[in-house]
Parts: structure tokens; sequence; C-alpha cells
């Protein structure tokens, strides 16, 4: 088990945008558990749109996740949807580097 593994102890529930539900809001993938380092930290960062934003949170972890996915700290797995549930927030950006042997690869996510 590598360091960035080791320090990956919480507990994140992520839920996967998977579409429109035709009135307006979202559709999402049933709520996944994943490990992970929840930093809450305000951080200036360019969105997708070459905008500056200021972060609620940033998030490392070793799996991807999308610009519009929803992340909980906690197990909030009990919840279909994530719109409405605190503490949750919207993934803004993500950013993926590797180690120096390019062998693992850490995501930094910005919510």
């Amino acid at each position: 088990m590598s360091v960035m593994e080791r320090n990956l102890n919480q507990d994140v529930t992520h839920w996967v945008h998977t579409g429109s539900d035709g009135y307006g809001g979202f559709t999402f993938s049933s709520p996944a558990l994943l490990k992970a380092r929840w930093e809450d930290k305000a951080e200036l960062f360019r969105n997708e749109y070459n905008e500056e934003q200021v972060s609620h949170a940033v998030v490392y972890t070793l799996i991807d996740v999308n610009s519009g996915d929803f992340l909980g700290l906690g197990d909030f797995t009990q919840n279909a949807n994530p719109i409405g549930v605190d503490q949750v927030h919207r993934v803004a950006q993500k950013m993926r580097t590797t180690d120096l042997r390019n062998l693992r690869s850490v995501r930094k996510v910005y919510l």
C-alpha cells in the first residue's frame, strides 16, 4: 500500500451524473462509497470554462470522477438523489497527476 493510499482514509459518497430527468433536474447512478482525502478548503482554481472560482472543498482520490458528479463527506448511500443534501457538493473541476514512476495516479477534485 502506497503512502497516498494510506492517507485516503475517509468515506466519501459519489453520485455519477447520468443525464437529465426531462423536468430540469438530473438523474444519477446509485451512490457508491469510495476512500478519499477530503479537505474543507477555499482554493482558487479555473473551471472547465476557464473562469476563476473558489472551492468549498478539495478531494483527493484514486478513481476518476467527472465534472457534474456529486461528492459528499460521509456515508450518504441511503440518498438516491444528492440534491439538497447537506455537505454534498457538485464537482466543478478535476485534475489527474501521476507519480514520478508513472505507476499510480491521484485525482484532485475541486468542489
